[in-house]
């Protein structure tokens, strides 16, 4: 659960980003398209992901940006789902997965069309300041320490277990969509 405070030190890693010292890029997203029959399918099983991957309490799934425009002539839509799982006292991580298309009448499929999902992560730490003592210099030292020495390595482990779980919840999500890698 985030930390509701006014003042407050934030620490944000993005979980697809690569490791410090890595001489590759990191994307700070994954970005899936598709084109085929039913598209609009993907929303129920995005939901349903949610559910199997990040393992999350009902309340911690948000339905932001949600439109769904239909008429005759097909439908459109763009939902973007927000997951903030708590990991501990200071951390949580932000899930965030925005889908986007469109879906027309097909006489093969019952629906054809397109989608685009967006699927991104971060973890975030924060730590509150607004007493005396957390605003004080031997607070602010004795955090560091522990931060540095015995935190960070923590940190890291969510950060990698997120990765993880973002790297299941695409495959999951071609496994549906039956999108199968290309053999080189």
């Amino acid at each position: 659960m985030p930390v509701f405070s006014r003042t407050k030190l934030i620490i944000h890693d993005d979980c697809l980003s690569t490791a410090p010292g890595s001489v590759l890029p990191g994307v700070p997203y994954l970005i899936l398209t598709y084109e085929g029959p039913n598209p609009q399918k993907l929303y129920e099983k995005i939901k349903e992901l949610f559910g199997t991957i990040f393992r999350h309490d009902p309340g911690e799934l948000q339905e932001r940006d949600f439109v769904w425009d239909k008429s005759e002539a097909g439908e459109k839509f763009r939902v973007r789902f927000e997951l903030v799982k708590d990991m501990d006292r200071f951390t949580f991580l932000q899930i965030i997965v925005t889908l986007s298309g469109e879906a027309k009448p097909s006489k093969e499929f019952g629906k054809e069309g397109s989608a685009r999902i967006r699927i991104e992560g971060r973890v975030r730490t924060e730590y509150p300041q607004d007493t005396l003592w957390e605003r004080s210099l031997l607070y602010e030292m004795l955090r560091v320490f522990y931060h540095r020495l015995i935190y960070e390595e923590r940190r890291q482990r969510y950060k990698n277990q997120c990765r993880e779980w973002l790297l299941r919840f695409q495959d999951e999500l071609k496994s549906f969509l039956n999108i199968l890698p290309r053999e080189r």
